[in-house]
């Protein structure tokens, strides 16, 4: 699946939640495009890069339902990259759980 395919999907999931849906909108302008286990967002800079940080929470539920990538990359020119995994472990009694 292509990142722009990747893209729709995630947009896609959020048609009937109107402020999720306007929140993503930073994405747009991003490139996105999905290795073996990660999907690559290239940002234009770092201002972008840190708009789109704040979406993580959002891209994970829809990343995770379709179960294509494990980790989330940001990256932009001259910031180090990012990197995020799509499922976060739970814990259990104090004890963190890989629930995969």
């Amino acid at each position: 699946m292509a990142g722009e395919r990747l893209l729709r999907a995630v947009l896609s999931f959020y048609r009937e939640e109107t402020e999720d849906l306007a929140r993503l909108e930073p994405l747009l302008s991003c490139r996105l495009s999905r290795g073996w286990s990660a999907l690559r967002i290239d940002c234009s800079d770092r201002l972008h890069l840190e708009q789109i940080n704040e979406l993580v929470p959002l891209l994970r539920a829809p990343l995770d339902a379709l179960q294509l990538v494990r980790q989330i990359r940001l990256m932009a020119p001259g910031v180090p990259d990012r990197i995020y995994p799509v499922r976060v472990p739970q814990l259990h009694d104090g004890q963190a759980s890989t629930a995969e």
